[in-house]
């Protein structure tokens, strides 16, 4: 028995619209099938079994919100063949990220966030989910918590994901603003709960002033989108952006070291996205 349908190898699209494809199996055999089917990527992998009386099977009913590399085995009566086929996935343009964001309630303005984490791409060139250098991952760079094999795979998925998890640092943002009954303006939140997203906090309490006040120790790099340095660090004190950055900049691009003396700063984040 040999499957012929699909080619050994076959590639098959998601749309960009984030609609799985028909994934058709066929043998020359007769009578009941099993199929036994393995989806893997990464770390992530999704199998089971299915039957039919004869011998045809679509896959997409078992691979859809999922991608990578799909391997099926089937089985009709003593006979066997497998077969390897890929799942890849196609970027969504900006309008449809900016339209399936317009039916979420509490998104406005995520869109900057998506185009800075990611340019609003979840896949690479090679058709795969975006992962970054700390496994963030998908249009949203989700990290903490990791994301489901769906929520990789499927943007919109990745997005309710996001969305989900930037409501829950504007609960964050509001109890710690709120803290002793203090009072905070629309734009404080904005910058808090855009701060909490990338990590930390943006307001420290000036209690000379009575009003809350963006970390007066952090300066930013203004080349990079979320690079700045702790002032109060003996080693940045007195040196300049320009400085700091000649000395520092050869090390961006990776998880600081311990001896580092620069940071990804949540301030530094808002301060580029928001302006």
């Amino acid at each position: 028995m040999r499957i012929i349908t699909p080619m050994p190898n076959s590639s098959y699209t998601i749309t960009a619209a984030a609609e799985w494809p028909s994934i058709p199996f066929q043998t020359d055999a007769t009578g009941q099938h099993t199929w036994n089917w393995a989806l893997v990527w990464g770390r992530y992998k999704q199998s089971g079994s299915a039957s039919t009386p004869s011998n045809q099977w679509d896959a997409k009913s078992v691979v859809t919100n999922l991608g990578g590399t799909l391997t099926v085995r089937v089985q009709a009566g003593q006979q066997i063949a497998i077969l390897v086929v890929k799942i890849k996935g196609t970027n969504p343009s900006a309008a449809d990220v900016t339209g399936f964001l317009a039916s979420k309630p509490n998104s406005s303005g995520f869109d900057r966030i998506l185009i800075k984490e990611s340019g609003c791409r979840n896949f690479n060139i090679t058709g795969e989910p975006v992962v970054s250098f700390d496994q963030g991952y998908g249009i949203c760079q989700l990290t903490n918590p990791a994301p489901t094999f769906e929520q990789a795979w499927n943007w919109k998925s990745n997005v309710e994901a996001g969305l989900k998890l930037f409501a829950g640092k504007q609960i964050e943002a509001i109890s710690y603003l709120s803290q002793g009954n203090r009072s905070y303006t629309a734009d404080q939140l904005k910058y808090e709960t855009v701060c909490r997203w990338n990590g930390g906090t943006y307001h420290e309490w000036d209690a000379t002033a009575g009003a809350w006040v963006r970390h007066p120790n952090i300066v930013c790099d203004s080349a990079t989108g979320n690079i700045g340095w702790d002032m109060s660090d003996p080693q940045n004190s007195g040196k300049t952006e320009a400085a700091l950055h000649k000395r520092d900049s050869a090390s961006y691009g990776a998880k600081p070291s311990p001896s580092a003396h620069w940071e990804y700063s949540g301030v530094c984040y808002a301060d580029k996205l928001l302006g």
